[in-house]
């Protein structure tokens, strides 16, 4: 169903990974009071590991299921192995939540494959443009979704929109 928008974001997966990493504006560890007012960042191999369960999803595998052919590339990178590692919820963007932030950055790097200066041939029309945006948004929803819910550190944020009451 989903096979040519797979196969396009598979051929353009370096680019989603490196807009990824350079649009996601996250706080600075907790514990790293001496990079004042620096960025955070966000191991390539959590994103690598988003974009494959974000394949995944579109493919139509169950859960966090791997593709036969994958390499053992290790253990999934999940968020909260990042958490107060790299980066930790705090403030900036969407009141410092790592998790709203990564959805939003991650929708706009890959849907920046889908614009006009990078889709010069027009493979894709305004019309398919749109659905694929929503695919993917679903996917990340998803995605992050079953992130959020096993995060252990939601619980120690009392702002935290996701921790039920």
């Amino acid at each position: 169903m989903n096979e040519r928008l797979v196969s396009y974001l598979k051929d353009n997966r370096d680019q989603i990974l490196e807009n990824w990493i350079t649009e996601a504006d996250l706080p600075l560890p907790q514990t790293a009071p001496s990079n004042n007012g620096c960025r955070g960042t966000v191991p390539l191999a959590f994103l690598e590991s988003t974009f494959d369960r974000i394949i995944g999803r579109l493919e139509g595998r169950p859960c966090n299921c791997p593709k036969e052919d994958k390499e053992d590339n290790g253990p999934e990178i999940h968020l909260d192995d990042i958490l107060n590692v790299t980066c930790a919820c705090k403030s900036r963007r969407f009141g410092g939540r790592v998790c709203l932030e990564l959805h939003e950055s991650g929708l706009r790097a890959f849907m920046s494959v889908f614009n006009d200066t990078w889709d010069t041939e027009g493979e894709f029309s305004k019309l398919d443009r749109e659905c694929n945006a929503d695919l993917i948004n679903h996917a990340l929803a998803w995605n992050f979704g079953q992130e959020i819910s096993n995060c252990q550190h939601r619980h120690e944020r009392p702002d935290c929109p996701f921790v039920l009451k």
